[in-house]
């Protein structure tokens, strides 16, 4: 990830995300292995920026697609509490 040209690479491949979507990939991997959490559910890193809970689903759900995570392995789900980047 280059956050000042805000390009995103993996494997070699450019992958073109919108600004939610960038912004999102970018706060989780400002904090790698931490549970980012839901909007209103536990303090912490929070998802607050994105919306409700139902919008921070459909902006991963993007990232993953565009990332190829379809097993969720580098984007995990924390059930009932959040997301986290694998580092």
């Amino acid at each position: 990830m280059d956050e000042t040209t805000r390009e995103v690479r993996r494997d070699g491949r450019s992958i073109e995300l919108s600004a939610r979507e960038f912004d999102l990939l970018r706060l989780l991997m400002m904090h790698p292995n931490q549970v980012c959490s839901r909007p209103h559910s536990r303090p912490g890193v929070g998802l607050q920026l994105f919306g409700d809970a139902n919008n921070v689903e459909v902006y991963v759900r993007y990232l993953r697609q565009k990332l190829g995570d379809e097993q969720h392995r580098l984007i995990q789900t924390v059930r009932g509490v959040g997301y986290r980047i694998k580092a």
